[in-house]
């Protein structure tokens, strides 16, 4: 009896491409397309695709435009076809992928021609910030719905999702279109250097196969996204909570991908010279995905890498500047462990480094004389909070009492303050101003429940 990746195989021709035709429309989000785009873009032929673009239409999965001054009509998916497609996905990208770098190597193919190429990578960047902006949208709306749940530390981490997909797309849009015109750029007088058409080649092929990667761990992180969607919409916060965490993982990989993209130049490749060989000939392995996804890094580079960060971070301080491109939490003079534990991976998704590991470089850097270290305030064995210290801050009696009690609530109210010290409502507000400017707080408005204040800790 065949299994059922087997019978999925040998699913007729016609019934596959309804599937492939559906995914590329999903894909390329609101935009119109061409039978001829994409018959081009799906292998199928000009005949097959109009027979089932038209069958697609008859169910109202797609819907056909006419543009001004166009005889021919385009196509787009619609709501019902997204739903459709949406409710399917699941299951068929389990049997379709049965490991990551198969899936992240999905339907790659490396043009030959450079002019193809560079039509490509072109495509690619459109076809990225079209998805994040229609992902972006998506999960301002589910942040509408996880303001509802009141919890705060739900809504921090989609806070954090947001921002990071705003500067994804603000970093992919700055991808030139051109990569090969900043190198026919030349000064006044200047005699233009002449780049290899070998060299130019190597440089788009490896473009293209980056690039080709990041789209299909969009498509992974849409997943996710569609994913958090479901359970959100189910009641099904504790999934749903599991699976933004999910998410956020999912983009630190991206801006790793990111950060490969940006460093490739004309002398200097991701990939080694036998590596571009190879996927100049379209041979891809999971050993040259893997030097793009998992750069391998020492215990000793590691350490290293976080003490420059470190520093860094105490020398944007000092100039005064507290904001961080591409990130909702500010540095301040005290930032908890574990918020700081968060950043520090989100600018290395290869780090491999537990909290605990962490805080021991933190506590060497304190020996070091770079920074005060590690304040512990602890209630008792369950409620504490780790403060990585910049600054030398000592914290007064009545601050330590609002703390402590702010641990025990985890997330409260003002009124909830001014009943567990018996302080004025005045004295409160503006401790809790206090602290929060100082870091040690985050302070949340919400319509629906009021203003509210949490500590973010391990615990």
């Amino acid at each position: 009896m065949p299994i059922e990746e087997d019978r999925t195989r040998e699913l007729p021709k016609s019934l596959q491409g309804i599937e492939i035709i559906l995914t590329y429309l999903n894909e390329r989000n609101t935009e119109s397309l061409s039978i001829r785009n994409i018959s081009e873009n799906t292998g199928l032929s000009m005949r097959v695709t109009k027979n089932i673009l038209l069958q697609l239409e008859k169910f109202n999965q797609i819907e056909r435009v006419v543009e001004k001054n166009n005889i021919l009509p385009k196509w787009k998916i619609t709501k019902f076809g997204r739903k459709v497609l949406k409710e399917a996905e699941g299951i068929q990208k389990e049997i379709q992928f049965p490991s990551r770098e198969d899936e992240l190597l999905n339907n790659i193919l490396i043009p030959d021609n450079i002019e193809t190429l560079k039509a490509k990578i072109k495509e690619n960047i459109e076809n990225n910030i079209s998805k994040l902006k229609s992902m972006q949208n998506d999960l301002s709306k589910m942040l509408g719905i996880v303001l509802n749940l009141n919890d705060p530390i739900f809504e921090d981490l989609m806070g954090v999702i947001i921002n990071r997909i705003k500067y994804i797309r603000q970093q992919i849009t700055n991808f030139p279109s051109d990569p090969l015109a900043v190198y026919q750029l030349k000064k006044i007088e200047e005699k233009q250097k002449k780049v290899p058409k070998e060299e130019m080649k190597i440089l788009l092929t490896e473009i293209f196969f980056i690039d080709s990667i990041m789209n299909n761990e969009l498509n992974r992180i849409n997943d996710y996204n569609m994913k958090l969607s479901q359970f959100l919409e189910r009641e099904g916060i504790s999934k749903g909570y599991s699976t933004a965490k999910d998410l956020r993982e999912e983009i630190r990989i991206f801006l790793n991908l990111i950060r490969k993209r940006e460093s490739i130049k004309i002398n200097s490749h991701v990939l080694s010279p036998e590596n571009l060989i190879l996927i100049s000939k379209n041979k891809f392995t999971p050993e040259i995905l893997n030097t793009i996804i998992e750069s391998p890094i020492t215990e000793e580079e590691q350490t290293e890498k976080i003490k420059i960060i470190v520093i860094r971070l105490i020398t944007k301080l000092n100039k005064g500047e507290k904001q961080i491109e591409g990130y909702s939490v500010d540095i301040t003079e005290n930032i908890p462990l574990y918020t700081f534990y968060q950043l520090i991976l989100d600018e290395n998704p290869n780090f491999d480094i537990t909290i605990e590991q962490l805080e021991e470089i933190i506590n060497s850097l304190a020996e070091e004389g770079y920074l005060p270290g590690i304040k512990i305030i602890q209630e008792d064995e369950d409620h504490y909070l780790k403060l990585v210290q910049f600054k030398v801050r000592d914290i007064s009696k009545n601050e330590l009492e609002l703390i402590t009690n702010a641990l025990r609530f985890q997330s409260f109210t003002l009124a909830d303050m001014v009943g567990a010290t018996g302080w004025s409502s005045i004295q409160v507000v503006k401790i809790l101003n206090h602290l929060t400017e100082l870091g040690i707080l985050k302070y949340l408005k919400n319509h629906l429940h009021g203003d509210r204040w949490y500590i973010v800790s391990e615990k």
